[in-house]
């Protein structure tokens, strides 16, 4: 799994490319609390990249909407393909949290 991020308008990007399971969810949980604690609070997660997304990739996400939503902060989803798609609507985390079909239309609506 690859993390990209990039800080546009109000809310840090943060793009995931590749696989994201038991192995390397905890990277992507790790690199966004280091990001909270620098006080970013708006996370617009591009799901575009990502071929696979495994119950601890949920988890993962999970946990770090919970720690944004403790500091007030936010966090939706863009661009997701049709396998990750699937995944969050199964789980539930599509009624749980935004999705959008751009990175332009999720932070417009930030």
């Amino acid at each position: 799994m690859e993390l990209k991020t990039d800080k546009l308008e109000n809310a840090l990007i943060v793009g995931i490319k590749g696989r994201m399971d038991a192995v390397t969810a905890p990277e992507f949980e790790k690199e966004c609390s280091t990001w909270i604690e620098k006080g970013e609070l708006a996370f617009v997660v591009d799901l575009g990249e990502l071929e696979y997304i495994s119950s601890a990739g949920l988890r993962s996400i999970l946990l770090t909407a919970k720690k944004l939503k403790s500091q007030k902060g936010q966090i939706c989803f863009c661009c997701p393909s049709g396998m990750v798609e699937k995944v969050f609507s199964i789980s539930g985390f599509s009624s749980m949290f935004s999705m959008y079909g751009s990175r332009e239309e999720a932070l417009s609506h930030l």
